[in-house]
């Protein structure tokens, strides 16, 4: 398992015996610094670098994916460890170095000499990093496990962010199930101001760069599909079995042909979340997309015996669940990745899988369907954008444009997922956090470029490939991104928007760049809004209510419904009304699972 965990004195007093905060199962560890002020655990020796003669320690979860642009500004051998890396450019640029590395990953530096410290995630926030303040120590842990046995006592659970949960709203990033323990924000560095506070400073923002040498579509498309490349390379370095998810869908299927070409097949495992006669009744949409995989398998000359489907998930039950997710997670999480596990036990196990390629997040970035391109014409006040897109499009035009000027008076595009948000609440309502707490999840965006930045860096994508990243970790196996590669979200969004326009279908963009390397039924494949590639998840979430039957929630917070039965419009929904009661417990579970004997009321 990769990760780290740091103890650091934020005063000079040194008054505490760190130690004594080392959770129990990271008092034997081997790769251990130690001085003055702090004290850093990796959890393998790749998780930690010492330069004595400087006095700088890391820690460190990091691979770097700009090397030999960075081994030539730093004049450092091809060999050097990402830590080392790290190392090298703070020597030379300070915190700045920052703004220079690219990749994943999350480290703390101390750098004894200047007693200071510098704590640091990458800009979409794949690697996890979370920390919490105790008796003027700072705590710091990839794993939230690892800070709840650290302090002497439970950490108090965070109310707003259950109710949150409870009512479907967006979580901010920095915030976690405990009141006292933060995540490190993406794009983020931790520092001690000039008056000795802790403050959290912006390194990296997504900006709008030129590209002069692209003058037409077609140089554009080969410009993305060099950078798409370049990602999926520096993720394979030095690996040699890897896997890939292959869920049927464009994004995943790219990945997969595209890693054909780069590795050897026959190291290549690819991995499908099916039906069988079991579970298909248990899917309300009944989409299967196996024919979709098989073709793809075909059409890249995949290794046959290297596909893997899996039926079902390797739980026992559901406490077996909640347990691990309580354990791996730390308790409650938005996004929680927990149907992902066994696919990576399954690949850890059983193939030996060192990396794990994920399609996600392609629909926050280079295949987003572009409908709405057509806004940065109205923001722009571009008058002949505008007459071009009234050409195409006509009525629909006309409808697309009323209904920007709708959401700009209401400040929402998503009046259907305004119902729906209505529909999904649990929240007690007598509970006065109703009025404590803002849904801003689907906010109006007044251009294109603003809802693809937004889009780009939402919480989501931080929150679940860090739940996906420790789900896969526990096993062996790093989870990685290549559409969520900084340099290729630089690039989409730096497009002229009239690429994103649809033409005789959405996703323009990234259906166009894949006309060479997908077959044209995957290529041209509509979007099923209602396609899961864990569709048997619902099976699942039948056997959950009524293994959970008897569990009769304590509510001690009165956070939930009384009864939270469902209304006549949501039992049509039918797995929904199943879930929400099925959730209802999950919570309640969690919180009794973390709480101290003493429960402050609600304020």
């Amino acid at each position: 398992m990769k990760g780290f965990f740091a103890i650091l004195h934020l005063d000079e007093s040194g008054q505490h015996d760190v130690r004594s905060f080392l959770p129990e199962e990271l008092t034997t560890e081997k790769h251990l610094i130690e001085s003055t002020n702090c004290l850093l655990i990796g959890y393998q020796s790749e998780n930690i670098f010492a330069d004595t003669e400087n006095s700088i320690l890391i820690c460190g979860w990091a691979r770097i994916d700009n090397r030999d642009e960075l081994g030539t500004a730093l004049s450092i051998n091809e060999g050097a460890g990402d830590l080392e890396l790290i190392h090298s450019a703070y020597q030379k640029w300070g915190n700045q170095c920052l703004v220079r590395l690219i990749g994943d990953f999350s480290f703390v530096l101390v750098d004894t000499a200047k007693n200071t410290f510098l704590l640091a995630k990458d800009p979409i926030g794949i690697r996890p990093l979370f920390y919490i303040i105790h008796q003027n120590l700072l705590i710091i842990s990839t794993r939230i496990h690892d800070l709840k046995q650290a302090v002497p006592s439970p950490p108090e659970i965070n109310l707003h962010y259950v109710a949150r949960e409870l009512k479907g709203y967006t979580q901010p990033v920095e915030e976690t199930f405990f009141s006292p323990i933060r995540r490190l924000k993406p794009a983020h560095f931790l520092a001690v101001s000039p008056e000795n506070t802790l403050e959290e400073v912006r390194y990296w923002e997504l900006t709008k760069i030129t590209i002069p040498d692209c003058k037409t579509e077609e140089d554009y498309l080969n410009r993305l599909m060099t950078c798409l490349i370049t990602s999926i390379q520096c993720r394979i370095r030095h690996k040699t079995t890897v896997g890939c998810q292959l869920s049927g869908g464009m994004d995943s299927s790219a990945i997969a042909v595209l890693l054909s070409k780069l590795m050897p097949t026959q190291n290549l495992h690819t991995y499908s979340f099916v039906l069988t006669e079991e579970t298909k009744p248990y899917s309300p949409t009944g989409v299967d997309e196996q024919n979709t995989q098989e073709e793809i398998i075909a059409f890249a000359s995949l290794d046959r015996k290297n596909h893997h489907p899996i039926t079902k998930f390797h739980f026992s039950d559901v406490f077996d669940e909640l347990n691990t997710r309580n354990k791996v997670m730390g308790g409650l999480a938005n996004s929680d990745a927990i149907w992902q596990d066994t696919l990576f036990k399954v690949s850890a196990e059983e193939h030996g899988v060192e990396v794990m390629f994920s399609g996600f997040p392609g629909d926050e970035g280079i295949s987003t369907s572009g409908n709405n391109y057509f806004h940065e014409y109205i923001h722009q006040v571009d008058i002949r954008g505008l007459v071009a897109h009234l050409r195409d499009f006509r009525l629909k035009a006309l409808k697309g444009i009323a209904h920007y000027f709708w959401g700009m008076l209401h400040g929402s595009t998503n009046p259907a997922f305004r119902k729906i948000q209505q529909q999904r609440n649990l929240l007690h309502p007598d509970s006065p956090l109703h009025g404590q707490i803002q849904d801003e999840s689907f906010p109006f965006e007044p251009s294109f470029r603003r809802f693809l930045k937004r889009r780009m860096c939402r919480p989501h994508t931080t929150l679940r490939t860090e739940s996906e990243g420790a789900y896969a970790n526990r096993h062996g196996v790093e989870t990685v991104y290549p559409l969520a590669d900084v340099r290729l979200l630089q690039l989409v969004y730096s497009l002229p928007v009239h690429l994103f326009a649809p033409k005789k279908y959405n996703r323009t963009v990234f259906r166009e760049l894949t006309k060479d390397i997908l077959p044209e039924r995957v290529r041209l494949q509509p979007k099923y809004n209602g396609a899961k590639t864990l569709a048997f998840a619902d099976y699942w979430i039948c056997s959950k209510q009524e293994q959970l039957k008897n569990y009769v929630p304590k509510n001690r917070y009165r956070l939930f419904m009384e009864q939270p039965e469902p209304t006549e419009e949501q039992s049509a929904l039918g797995h929904m009304a199943i879930k929400r009661i099925n959730f209802i417990k999950e919570i309640d579970y969690f919180v009794e699972k973390n709480s101290s004997t003493n429960f402050p009321p609600i304020e």
